[in-house]
């Protein structure tokens, strides 16, 4: 893992747009996995910086919450409302308004579909201060999800997210990691190879090309 200090989100939103305008330069057909919750933020901003024709760009997102379509807490509607705009490229919103069973079915059909139909898979990350990553939290069924796509029931909110299985095929890996309550569980999956059930992050290192971001400074 390739290891980036910087003090604000800039150069993770340039690179971002770099990688993928290049790669769609090139004709290749992207994927772009898209982070929720602060990340949404940093997605939105790229998604304005692309230039040129998106129509080979495919995005959806790593994980959304199980809420009602359109409810402010669907990170859906929140990078909407961030501006997230992708003219011509073909984008999938987790929520479609049906029960959770069905809704994690057809998202996990779609992410497969597509991650065989793609030339380049890159996706943005955030990590919790717990370990998380995506929307596999440690101590939920999440961690020992195969397949696709996977749902359960978090102290918070309903989730369905894509598993450690989808993760470990993508080319690319970004991850954002900012704040200072994060000093210790960036220490760790800089420094330590700790069980990914454990330390779900730990999964961003197994794939072939990964960059962290973050205001963390090593010593």
């Amino acid at each position: 893992m390739k290891y980036v200090y910087e003090s604000d989100t800039e150069p993770v939103i340039n690179y971002l747009v770099e990688t993928i305008n290049e790669r769609l330069v090139a004709g290749n057909k992207v994927l772009w996995i898209l982070s929720g919750g602060s990340g949404g933020k940093v997605c939105a901003e790229v998604s304005k910086r692309l230039t040129g024709d998106l129509s080979n760009l495919i995005t959806t997102l790593s994980d959304e919450r199980y809420v009602p379509l359109g409810d402010p807490d669907e990170n859906w509607k929140q990078l909407i409302d961030f501006g997230f705009t992708v003219p011509g490229a073909t984008t999938y919103r987790p929520i479609q308004g049906k029960d959770r069973e069905t809704t994690t079915a057809e998202f996990g059909a779609w992410v497969e579909k597509q991650f065989s139909l793609a030339d380049y898979k890159v996706g943005l990350f955030g990590m919790g201060t717990d370990g998380h990553t995506a929307g596999i939290k440690p101590g939920t069924s999440a961690v020992d999800a195969t397949g696709w796509a996977t749902a359960f029931t978090g102290n918070d909110f309903e989730r369905i997210t894509i598993t450690f299985d989808a993760i470990k095929q993508l080319d690319e890996v970004v991850v954002q990691a900012m704040g200072a309550d994060k000093t210790a569980i960036l220490d760790s999956l800089l420094h330590e190879d700790i069980e990914i059930k454990v330390q779900p992050a730990q999964v961003l290192k197994s794939v072939a090309k990964s960059t962290i971001f973050t205001d963390y400074k090593e010593a």
